[in-house]
Order: C-alpha cells, then sequence, then structure tokens
C-alpha cells in the first residue's frame, strides 16, 4: 500500500489547500490539474425589428467559477476518509493550489461529485469548488494605508475601508462621495457591498453612496477622507478570471 501511495504522489506532485488544510494531510493526491470552467459573462441583449440577430449591451454580471478537482485516496479505511474529507471539504473557505501560493479563490460552496473505487483501499473522489470569478493575491489581505494603494497594477478591485472617528466624514474615491456616519468606527466593505462596526453590527444606513464607486479603478487612483478621521484599506488585490 506505501508503495501505491508513493507512486500516486509522485505522479501527482499537486495539492490544494482549503480553510488552512492541505490535501497532503490527508494523504489524498490530486489525480490531475484542477479543471477550471464557468465564469461566463453575462450581457444585457436587446431584439431590433430587422435586424439580424440581437443587439449586445454592456456586460451586466458575470458567472461563478468552477474548480473541479479529482483526488487520489488510499487508505486502508476507504469510506471512513471520504466521510472526513467531505467534513473538510464543506461551506465556505479560500482555495490555495500548491502551483500558485501568492494567491486564493473565494469558495461559495463545495459541491460533490463520484467516487470511483478501483480497489479495495484506493480510489478517487471528485469535487467542484464554486468560487467568486477573481483570483485574489494573499498580498491584498492586509491593511494598508492610502499612499500604498494610490496605484493599482491589477483588475478592478473592491476594496474593504476601515474607518475610525466621530462623526459625519467624506470618503472620496476617484472624484465620487461616499458620506459616512461613524460612532468610533466603521468598515466599509465594497464586495459585499455592506457596511458594519468591529463587533459586527450592521451599518447600512450610516452611508450615502453606490459601493461600486468606491472601487480601485486599474492604474492611478485618487483617496481622500475628512480631515479628523482615519483610514486603513484592505485592497482586495487579484485578478479577473
Amino acid at each position: 500500500m506505501r508503495e501505491l501511495l508513493e507512486m500516486v504522489k509522485n505522479d501527482s506532485g499537486f495539492s490544494v489547500q482549503y480553510k488552512e488544510r492541505t490535501s497532503d494531510s490527508f494523504g489524498i493526491f490530486l489525480y490531475d490539474y484542477p479543471e477550471f470552467s464557468g465564469a461566463e459573462k453575462n450581457y444585457d441583449a436587446q431584439s431590433v425589428a430587422g435586424k439580424l440577430g440581437t443587439l449586445v449591451g454592456k456586460d451586466i454580471s458575470k458567472g461563478n467559477l468552477e474548480i473541479s478537482c479529482t483526488f487520489s485516496i488510499l487508505h486502508p479505511s476507504f469510506m471512513a476518509e471520504i466521510r472526513e474529507i467531505k467534513g473538510w471539504l464543506s461551506g465556505t473557505g479560500e482555495l490555495i493550489l500548491s502551483d500558485s501560493p501568492e494567491s486564493y479563490y473565494a469558495v461559495q460552496k463545495v459541491n460533490y461529485g463520484s467516487i470511483e473505487r478501483e480497489l479495495r483501499h484506493y480510489g478517487r473522489f471528485s469535487s467542484t469548488f464554486i468560487c467568486t470569478p477573481f483570483e485574489y493575491l494573499v498580498e491584498g489581505k492586509r491593511e494598508c494605508e492610502i499612499r500604498e494603494v494610490l496605484f493599482n497594477p491589477y483588475s478592478v478591485c473592491r476594496p474593504i475601508y476601515r474607518i475610525t472617528g466621530e462623526g459625519i466624514c467624506s470618503l472620496k474615491v476617484n472624484g465620487n462621495i461616499m458620506s459616512v456616519n461613524i460612532g468610533q468606527n466603521l468598515t466599509i466593505d465594497t464586495e459585499k457591498m455592506m457596511s458594519y462596526r468591529t463587533d459586527g453590527v450592521i451599518q447600512n444606513t450610516s452611508v450615502t453612496g453606490d459601493y461600486e464607486n468606491m472601487y480601485l479603478k486599474e492604474g492611478e487612483n485618487e483617496i481622500t477622507i475628512t480631515n479628523g478621521f482615519d483610514v486603513k484599506i484592505i485592497p482586495n488585490w487579484g485578478y479577473d478570471v
């Protein structure tokens, strides 16, 4: 059994990390490189009388990214190990592929596929990670000062703004203003389109303005905040997929 395990491991040389645990820690290995699919753009399309086809307007949304993995499993208690793996591959989390440790994917849910059992103790198990259609950089998770995020060399990103102070202030990003009523602290999450305190209390009514206008565009950005208030920014840098 050990010889077969080493053969499978050496043949793959690839692993994944999910919710801070790796596939190696379960003694399982990818049978092949993950398959990427989905993340297709949806467009506003209209039919026009007398015109061939439809008139395609701007893209209005993008579908989820799907990352499918097939794991090779060698274990004396095969089905028991499958149940443990399913417990690991559940809920939301961050998926990191071993050949790109500097980036991650935000997983919304995991779907389980077929179980192919070739021997009593050996088989394959497939799963599909349903992800936000964006490849996030690990570096983009840290808190930054304004000056550190004014130039965005990546795709348009949806940052988190953490503001401290007391009273009403204006957060201005590339000429767009969001008015904010703060009682000590407020977090503005432009990806979730939510505002909340550090204790988790939702404060959506404390902000006036569009979350989309607070995105960081590619290239140079301009960010200012009312004097007397402090803001830290988690840029959520990354790439469209």
